[in-house]
């Protein structure tokens, strides 16, 4: 299979290293560094992409990050035939505003944090004054510019005057939620969303395969109140959606809330969900294109291994480090002598328990 990989994140890595390892894959990635063979052509260029992936005959093309997904390549690639997995990008502009998303999540009854969105930071700034701390602040689009939580008016103040600072249109505030964090991945072909995977996380730097912490009802309440909507929802009001779709939540000791839908892997979940199953991408990717995803897949079996990963940063730089083992313990310690704390993981390992 030829493939060429479309993105800047640490999921276009992870999928690199997956495919090389097959030897009848021949990988091409936009993003240096990694096990592909690079592709000196700026992913904005997307003139250049199409040119090369005709030359090269490909036989997928992957977009995996947010600027790839949101730009016209997967509309260009296709009028010369060019097979790529990616939500289109009408479909996916909705997605990639939060005020969109809340009201899809509203809409459908499911429980979210409380939230306000300003379009002037001095209402903003006003309406965070009166409210209780931490609070968290985030930017309307996905993007570089991440949530902040703050603990003062101070911290929530600057936050505000800095997204507007930066070119940030609207802004939403939204109420703290402190509970065990975990994200369900999920896959479509524009009719119907398959599962692939829960990933539990600690404070976004510490991540792993599973989640213990729920039961079963939890987990089907889930999938019949929250991820089944929301696709039904998105698939009356826009285009059917096919691609990655990932659910953030966050579970109290009573209730579990909605906190954020992404478009594709986060960088600390990619190498996690990418090795966690056991059936082959390439077949996942070959069926979704061709709509028989259900037919060949009534669910996706995870492999037997214990999939850790820890992100932080060294030198000012985001490192992402990964692990996978038969057991736990084995997994722990190779993440350790690659840079995890130690101590954050057992915190952690607290914290998901009752």
């Amino acid at each position: 299979m030829r493939i060429l990989l479309i993105g800047k994140t640490f999921a276009t890595a992870a999928f690199a290293q997956y495919f090389t390892q097959n030897p009848n894959n021949i990988v091409f990635s936009t993003l240096s560094g990694t096990d592909a063979e690079s592709v000196d052509i700026l992913p904005d260029n997307i003139q250049e992409l199409k040119e090369f992936a005709l030359a090269n005959e490909m036989s997928l093309t992957l977009l995996c990050d947010k600027d790839s997904i949101l730009s016209p390549i997967k509309e260009e690639f296709e009028k010369d035939r060019l097979r790529v997995f990616a939500p289109d990008s009408k479909t996916f502009k909705f997605l990639n505003s939060k005020i969109w998303a809340k009201k899809i999540i509203y809409k459908n009854k499911i429980p979210t944090p409380r939230f306000q969105f300003f379009e002037k930071p001095q209402a903003a700034i006003e309406y965070v004054r009166k409210n209780k701390f931490p609070i968290v602040i985030k930017p309307d689009s996905i993007g570089a510019l991440g949530a902040r939580i703050c603990e003062t008016f101070g911290s929530a103040k600057v936050a505000i005057e800095e997204f507007f600072d930066n070119g940030v249109k609207k802004i939403l505030t939204e109420e703290y939620i402190w509970g065990k964090e975990f994200s369900v991945y999920t896959i479509c072909d524009g009719y119907n969303p398959l599962f692939l995977c829960e990933i539990s996380k600690y404070q976004n730097s510490f991540a792993m395969i599973g989640t213990d912490f729920l039961g079963e009802k939890e987990k089907q309440k889930i999938a019949k109140e929250v991820i089944l909507p929301f696709f039904d929802t998105l698939t009356k009001e826009n285009d059917a959606y096919t691609g990655i779709l990932g659910f953030n939540f966050v579970k109290t000791k009573d209730k579990i809330f909605l906190i954020s839908i992404v478009p594709f892997f986060e960088d600390i979940d990619s190498q996690i969900a990418i090795n966690g199953i056991k059936a082959s991408w390439e077949d996942i990717f070959e069926c979704t294109l061709s709509n028989t995803l259900f037919e060949n897949f009534s669910q996706i079996q995870q492999n037997d291994s214990h999939l850790l990963s820890y992100e932080f940063y060294e030198n000012g730089k985001k490192t992402n480090v990964f692990a996978q083992a038969k057991t736990f313990n084995a997994a722990r310690k190779i993440l350790c002598e690659e840079g995890a704390d130690k101590k954050e993981i057992e915190e952690a390992l607290k914290h998901w328990k009752y």
